[in-house]
């Protein structure tokens, strides 16, 4: 079998600092070997020299809503804007754009359209579509009458969009296996109001029976569990139950930190969005004056604490509700310099969140360049390390590998 060896490359292993003059081996679909110096190579075997390149793992977008397409913040249920089939063409489109941009690896934060997560991925296995490798998300499930359950009450509308509702534990445990059968491998919950939207503020919409429930026969089948989940004090709850992954987190303090930091809880601020909604140059209409206050104050919270969160060693990974109007899809790099330029974050630190730690919360060995590794990697002009805007122009991205097969080759 002819391999890849790439020689003298700047590599970013997804963990450390650069090192110069590494040597990686690719066979297959995996990393055979990384290290320093000349490795022996066959006539069949592809060698690579890197010199002023970066060789880096590919991209983890850990917060993704594949079907979201120039979507409002608005009354009416998501998943209803268009039809199923439609949406699932938006959904292919958004895949290949962040494949594009160097993610081969995605998370869903909710299939906003039946159960389009676990059919893309379906289809992206099977070579119908290029796309990333999907961990797929659920319909967001929440109670009747919880933070989503935005449908008028003389609607009786039969499709209820993206989202599930059920009462009751035995019903959300019901309703987890079956979202499970489906296809989902995480599920999605709205435990609480918040990030621009103010209903049920300090409380939690589930009962910690409910919240158990889910969290406990999502965990039985091998699946994880995220939620939407803004206040503090559903957050400490919802991480003492066992949650995976918090979303936003908008008023967590120091102590949710240090509970999250003790039970190796994801994190995922989404701060850019948020952001991009305070812009004044945004023009947005998803908002009102009332709600823009109280959106500013937990906005700042967060910028303060995701250093600390970094310092105390809160997995924290990236992704963000692209695919609403001021965020399309596509601007997954601008994130990452959002967070070390208006956050302070050291760019080998969010590097490290858009890598490793999105590989860890995807649960397949991707997101490092080490032996034994799936070989999704970029080749980059320049250093992200010290430049992350770099990865912003995707013509400097030279070379886009998924699992040792080149998407993109310009090398």
């Amino acid at each position: 079998m002819s391999r890849l060896v790439f020689r003298g490359a700047r590599l970013l292993d997804g963990d450390s600092a650069a090192r110069p003059d590494a040597t990686v081996v690719v066979e297959g679909d995996r990393i055979q070997r990384v290290g320093t110096g000349p490795a022996e190579t066959a006539p069949e075997d592809r060698v690579i020299a890197r010199a002023g390149r970066t060789l880096m793992p590919a991209l983890v977008s850990c917060h993704f809503h594949a079907s979201y397409g120039n979507i409002t913040i608005q009354p009416e249920p998501l998943g209803v804007e268009k039809p199923p089939g439609y949406l699932m063409l938006v959904a292919a489109r958004n895949a290949r754009i962040a494949l594009d941009c160097g993610v081969t690896s995605i998370v869903s934060a909710g299939a906003n359209a039946g159960h389009i997560d676990a059919e893309l991925k379906m289809a992206i296995e099977d070579g119908v579509v290029e796309g990333p490798r999907i961990v797929a998300g659920s319909k967001g499930l929440d109670t009747h009458g919880g933070y989503t359950d935005t449908e008028k009450w003389w609607w009786e509308l039969g499709n209820k969009g993206a989202q599930r509702f059920a009462s009751g534990a035995d019903e959300f445990r019901r309703v987890v296996r079956d979202e499970i059968k489906r296809g989902a491998e995480i599920i999605k919950v709205f435990l609480s109001g918040g990030h621009a939207v103010p209903e049920f503020e300090g409380g939690m919409g589930f009962t910690r029976a409910e919240l158990d429930a889910v969290i406990e026969t999502a965990h039985q089948r091998g699946k994880k569990v995220r939620a939407h989940c803004a206040w503090r004090d559903v957050i400490l709850e919802a991480v003492d139950a066992g949650l995976d992954v918090v979303d936003h987190g908008d008023q967590l303090d120091g102590e949710c930190i240090a509970r999250m930091a003790e039970r190796g809880t994801f994190w995922t601020p989404s701060m850019f969005f948020t952001w991009q909604m305070l812009s004044p140059d945004a023009g947005l209409a998803l908002a009102t004056p009332e709600q823009m206050a109280p959106l500013r104050a937990e906005f700042e919270n967060v910028g303060r604490r995701v250093p600390e969160a970094e310092k105390a060693g809160v997995r924290i990974v990236v992704g963000d509700d692209y695919g609403i109007i001021v965020l399309p899809h596509g601007r997954y790099a601008e994130e990452l310099e959002f967070y070390v330029k208006h956050v302070g974050v050291a760019p080998l630190d969010v590097l490290r969140w858009a890598t490793k730690n999105g590989g860890e919360l995807v649960g397949l060995p991707v997101g490092r360049v080490a032996e034994g590794f799936l070989a999704d990697l970029l080749v980059v002009d320049g250093d992200p390390s010290a430049e992350i805007s770099v990865l912003q122009d995707r013509a400097r991205i030279r070379a886009i590998l998924k699992g040792g097969r080149f998407v993109k080759d310009a090398l």
